[in-house]
């Protein structure tokens, strides 16, 4: 089964690294400004992933309830890692202070939405090529996206998002394979998967393209009341407000 989803993963890849805001990194005129909004829309849905994939094993039954404890570790795995992003947005000039408590651009949401969809109204299987692709293209591309945005002037201290999913994700890659082999029965699963992987594509390529806009023309997009309330925060603006 792996070796079928890397068959259908290769020309997903293709089209990816051929799409608009790929071409303007691999064509140097993506700005150190664009690289620090894509990476604020990162963190937003990379702070997600732990939870969505544990929420993907609560539709497991009988042997694939044997994967349950790889797809916990694998989240577990993953806590964290848009701090990394964060991290890398505020080494290239971004103010992190309220980035948490900010909504995310709204094709961010949609790629975030699309997973959830996956799992609660699709085949639940098929959110593997959600994971597929955030997965390998890291492992696959990640080097060479490294040399890009070195060129255009990102220092090794503001890489430390991609550079981690580089080396993490072969790992990752691995668990793929039992994941591949054990979860996934027919061709039904397959083409659920496929669609998956082409899905998180496109909208991977619109958050980017969008992050790449609101670097030139930032919407307010508001602030996110869940994040506020949890951390019992209040906006800037109505800090005083509070008791």
């Amino acid at each position: 089964m792996l070796t079928e989803l890397k068959r259908r993963f290769e020309p997903v890849l293709g089209e990816f690294l051929k799409s608009e805001p790929m071409a303007h990194l691999a064509g140097g005129k993506l700005t150190i400004e664009e690289y620090r909004s894509i990476l604020k829309q990162v963190y937003y849905y990379v702070r997600e992933n732990p939870q969505l994939q544990a929420l993907a094993t609560v539709y497991f039954r009988g042997r694939q309830r044997d994967l349950v404890k790889s797809f916990y570790q694998h989240a577990t795995s993953e806590i964290g890692h848009e701090n990394l992003a964060l991290n890398d947005f505020t080494t290239l000039g971004g103010d992190p202070a309220n980035v948490p408590y900010k909504n995310p651009l709204p094709a961010t949401s949609a790629l975030t939405a699309y997973a959830f969809y996956q799992i609660y109204n699709l085949n639940p299987l098929g959110y593997i090529g959600y994971l597929f692709f955030l997965e390998f293209v890291p492992t696959q591309a990640g080097g060479a996206i490294s040399e890009q945005l070195k060129a255009i002037g990102v220092k090794d201290n503001a890489l430390t998002f991609l550079r981690d999913h580089i080396e993490i994700d072969q790992a990752h890659n691995r668990l793929m394979a039992q994941y591949a082999e054990q979860l996934l029965q027919g061709p039904e699963d397959l083409d659920s998967v496929e669609y998956a992987m082409k899905t998180t594509c496109h909208l991977y390529e619109q958050m980017m393209a969008s992050a790449i806009k609101d670097a030139h023309a930032q919407i307010d997009t508001g602030w996110n009341w869940e994040e506020l309330n949890a951390d019992k925060m209040a906006p800037p603006e109505q800090a005083t407000e509070v008791a």
